[in-house]
């Protein structure tokens, strides 16, 4: 990729997770990014696809494609257990992801979370969907239920996003004592993971109903 496409990226990925993606215009972004208007046209077509072009860029830098298909590397108990923690770690540290002191991937979706954008079908259809199903084919591989399936899903979910989407402001408010600043993160990650293999025990690869 190109220096100047690149600094389109990067200014756009900070604006959108700053502000969403109805209230960044164009030129703002280009005056970030130090370029002519004309050049996110000419490398993105409009500003819907530069968002799309940044959504994609966090979903990929943050192990996304590899979090999709995680359930395939499963064979047995331990294997389960293995793919169970990298996904709980790996989307918890894809949500907090900053670069720059901001945390893009969690404003982005924050975003989308209290301000739906035209590009929310979008980015839920490409990007979370497939997130989501790739823990319920895990979760299915212990629980039979559908209906539980979808409440460990749930709840795994709304555990490890709600640090993430929540403002930093509020975080001394549920902060454990003995946890770190740097390291409360990864601490409820696996806080999440041993209530899932306490709760659940892998009995076979299944497909999902």
């Amino acid at each position: 990729m190109d220096a100047t496409k690149e600094n389109i990226i990067t200014a756009a990925m900070r604006l959108f997770a700053e502000k969403g993606l109805k209230l960044v215009t164009v030129r703002e972004i280009c005056k970030a990014a130090k370029v002519n208007i004309a050049l996110v046209n000419y490398h993105f077509r409009n500003k819907n696809g530069l968002y799309q072009a940044c959504v994609e860029r966090l979903f990929h830098e943050n192990t996304g494609d590899e979090l999709c298909t995680i359930d395939a590397t499963v064979t047995d108990a331990r294997s389960w257990r293995a793919a169970v923690r990298k996904w709980i770690f790996g989307f918890s540290r894809g949500l907090r992801s900053t670069k720059g002191g901001t945390a893009l991937s969690a404003g982005f979706f924050r975003q989308e979370v209290v301000h739906p954008s035209p590009m929310c079908d979008l980015v839920r259809e490409r990007y979370v969907i497939p997130l989501r199903d790739s823990l319920l084919r895990l979760v299915a591989m212990a629980v039979d239920d559908v209906n539980e399936q979808r409440r460990w899903v749930e709840s795994v979910w709304a555990q490890l996003s709600s640090y993430a989407l929540v403002d930093a402001a509020w975080h001394p408010v549920f902060r454990p004592a003995d946890a770190a600043v740097d390291g409360w993160g990864d601490s409820i990650a696996d806080f999440v993971y041993r209530q899932v293999v306490v709760g659940m025990k892998y009995r076979t690869k299944r497909r999902v109903r």
